[in-house]
Parts: structure tokens; sequence; C-alpha cells
């Protein structure tokens, strides 16, 4: 899956340039209300790293800089980018370590920024949060074929909205959380959970969307 479909276009992004002083920068930051905000060049076509409310201040109460400085004086994360066309499994655990992350297309140009309510968006659509009826939490032993058990006894009474699996470091046990359709009877959903736990599995939880 790839995330350029899903970034915050250029056009939507607030951001300074690297001929702005510190000054100019905080007042940016001010208005638009975020705590960080990317830095262009000149030209507004490349990106050169983000800029921090807290670190502006952090550098005039310090008295380490001045308000005339340069607001490249005080970029940081002029390494944290990633590709338009990266795929959305790379890029995840990259995120929690920031509030969003540039994103450049292949000409190295800025093309926007994936936030953290970019990456939930997508993560609700392939949990079927909007299209879904009712979600499963099913725990099973790991062996060969479960997933594939589990799958099966589903589609002879429903089709499957989502799936996705946690405990997948663990040898033994494994949780699959399932998502039906949004059509879903709460009849075919008994017969679901009579039917799963008829093949040994354990239906924990039930939750309708």
């Amino acid at each position: 899956m790839k995330i350029k479909y899903n970034i915050i276009p250029k056009e939507n992004v607030t951001f300074v340039k690297d001929t702005y002083t510190i000054r100019e920068a905080l007042a940016e930051l001010e208005e638009s209300g975020f705590r960080c905000i990317p830095i262009l060049d000149k030209t507004g076509k490349y990106f050169k790293g983000n800029i921090y409310v807290q670190d502006i201040y952090k550098a005039i109460v310090n008295k380490a800089k001045s308000w005339d400085d340069s607001v490249l004086d005080l970029k940081d994360d002029e390494n944290v980018f990633i590709n338009e066309r990266a795929s959305f499994f790379r890029i995840f655990s990259n995120i929690k370590k920031y509030p969003y992350l540039a994103v450049l297309q292949d000409d190295d140009t800025f093309a926007g920024i994936l936030t953290h309510a970019n990456v939930m968006t997508i993560l609700e659509d392939s949990w079927g949060v909007k299209t879904g009826s009712y979600t499963l939490t099913i725990s099973t032993h790991e062996y060969q074929g479960a997933l594939n058990t589990i799958v099966s006894s589903i589609k002879k009474i429903t089709s499957i909205q989502s799936l996705l699996t946690l405990d997948n470091e663990s040898k033994f046990f494994r949780r699959v959380i399932i998502t039906l359709p949004s059509e879903t009877t709460k009849e075919n959903l008994d017969k679901v959970i009579s039917t799963l736990e008829g093949e040994g599995f354990r239906v924990f939880d039930v939750e309708k969307i």
C-alpha cells in the first residue's frame, strides 16, 4: 500500500522558507497553532528540515540565538522524510517518533506531510471501522492452518470486511480480530460465534461498531 494518496498536500501545509528569521518563523508557528512546521528552501520546492516552537523559546531564553538569526540555525529533522511511493508498513515505525513525516516526490521536491491523523485514518479504513458491523476478537493456540480455519469457517456464513492479527511474535497464542460487513445480521453473528467455538476457538470479545 502506497502512502502518496493519504498525505496532506503541500498547498495545505503551513511552512516557512529558509530565508525566514527566527522571529518570522515563530510568527508562523503561533498563527498556525502547530508545535512544528517544515522549512523549505527559498523556492518553496525542497525540504530543509523542521522548526519547533519549543526550540525557538529555548534558544531565545538561553540567549543562544537572537530573533534576527536565520531559522536554519534551529532546524531539526532534516533527514526525516520519506518518498511518496514508500509503503505504509515501512514508514509506520518512523512516524511514532515525530509529529509528521515530510513526503518527497521522485525528484526530491516537497509533496506534503504524513501526520499521525493520516495514519489513524488508514488504520480505521483497514479495520473496517466505517464499513463494518461487528468486530470479533478470537483467541487461538498457534498451529499451522489455524488462521485458514478461522477464515474458512466464517466465510461459510458471511464475508469478512477486514482481518488483523495480534501477538504475532508468540509461538503459542494469537489473537485474531475480524470485522464483519455492515449487512451482517445478529442471527449470522451468532452462527459465526457458534461455528468458531465449535472448531475450538474462543470468541472472547464482540463489539458492535
